[in-house]
């Protein structure tokens, strides 16, 4: 992995705010109360039985909205990582943004992006297993 500071070029797409935007948008409308009723339930566990990878996901926003990071961790702890990690990134974009500050980039290896991945795929099945023991 090589780590370096850049410059943003003028046409260089602002992912951090854009994603950003989006997660504090999901935690606005995730802190109005009604929103748990009009959320569907998991499809996937009504027929299985069993709950899926993003189950907890909408309840998670709710504590994560209302401040409650212990309680939304505990109903889906990666969709709670998700969005604290893209608010961050959010500020952080911004403050390079509008100072015209250098930011932090990365080139990985092809190696190193297959590593990546199957983290990620590891990640996914330790939260499956997590929220199949909790149920």
């Amino acid at each position: 992995m090589r780590l370096f500071l850049e410059k943003k070029s003028p046409h260089q797409i602002e992912f951090g705010l854009i994603y950003g935007v989006i997660a504090l948008i999901m935690l606005g409308v995730a802190w109005w109360p009604p929103i748990l009723s009009l959320a569907p339930g998991c499809v996937f566990k009504r027929l299985i039985g069993l709950p899926c990878p993003t189950c907890g996901s909408t309840r998670s926003l709710v504590h994560l909205s209302h401040g409650d990071i212990l309680s939304a961790l505990s109903m889906n702890p990666l969709v709670t990582l998700a969005m604290i990690f893209a608010v961050m990134y959010f500020f952080y974009s911004l403050i390079t943004l509008v100072f015209d500050l250098p930011r932090f980039s990365c080139i990985l290896t092809d190696r190193e992006k297959s590593l990546a991945r199957a983290m990620f795929i590891m990640l996914l099945l330790a939260q499956w297993a997590y929220l199949t023991m909790k149920h």
